[in-house]
């Protein structure tokens, strides 16, 4: 799978997301640590999406019009911000010193209609407890800032090697607080497993064409799940009867959410 046009993508540089602090009696003062997003306009009818993430959904080492989510977007004809970072967690700073709070506070702004979010390999070693704690938190202030939202956990990446056992931990907690406000838990597997010509050099992070792969691990269980994202001028989803697209697999109608085929 690859992007045959990239329609209004910007990295942006000058122009980033600051998390705000708030103080009773206060005004808000814009503190680091700054989110540098990506923005992907791939219809102007698409559902507004926000993506909260590490490295490996940033695309780290590749064009940001590469990266699994930005595939979906243009497939899907998405407006697609995406936050994802290097190194960052729930609980671990990544090297713009946010974490996944700090990207959820700015996807708060956005007022998306749907957002995607994955525990990250960046808290291997942290207490699980805190990692419990901090996804909990995380995804409640989502969920009660966006009650209108629809937020859509996906399961995280490893790499070619061995499955550490703390990610499917990891993996619990993002499921458990995701379904306890109503979202959508995707576990797509480990697409990347045993396939060395998928990674980089760095062996951490996919090729282009392991984003690819991703992409379509993502899209089948979306598609597993009936479940669509899709603009309004994309008339056909993936997963879902004709005259079900556009619904949710609850048979109500559902702003952005799946794919357009």
């Amino acid at each position: 799978m690859s992007i045959r046009k990239r329609r209004n993508i910007a990295a942006v540089s000058a122009a980033t997301i600051a998390v705000l602090v708030l103080s009773a009696g206060a005004a808000a003062v814009p503190a680091l640590p700054t989110i540098v997003p990506h923005y992907i306009t791939a219809s102007t009818t698409g559902p507004v999406v926000v993506a909260i993430g590490d490295s490996i959904m940033e695309g780290h080492g590749l064009s940001p019009d590469q990266s699994w989510l930005a595939v979906l977007a243009e497939r899907g004809g998405w407006r697609l911000t995406n936050l994802a970072s290097d190194g960052s967690g729930f609980v671990t700073a990544g090297n713009n010193g946010d974490t996944f709070a700090d990207q959820a506070r700015a996807a708060i702004a956005l007022h998306p209609s749907v957002v995607i979010l994955s525990g990250s390999s960046n808290d291997l070693g942290a207490a699980n407890a805190t990692i419990d704690s901090s996804t909990i938190a995380t995804i409640a202030d989502l969920h009660a800032a966006l009650p209108s939202a629809t937020i859509i956990a996906v399961s995280a990446t490893w790499g070619d090697t061995a499955l550490p056992g703390q990610l499917t931990t990891i993996d619990s907690a993002v499921q458990a607080a995701t379904l306890g406000v109503g979202g959508i838990y995707l576990d797509i597997g480990q697409p990347l497993q045993d396939r060395p010509g998928l990674m980089q050099a760095d062996d951490v992070h996919p090729t282009a064409a392991g984003q690819d792969r991703l992409a379509s691990a993502v899209n089948h269980a979306l598609a597993k799940a009936r479940v669509v994202v899709q603009s309004q001028d994309r008339a056909t989803a993936i997963g879902l009867p004709a005259d079900r697209a556009g619904m949710s697999r609850h048979g109500r109608a559902t702003p952005g959410l799946g794919l357009a085929s």
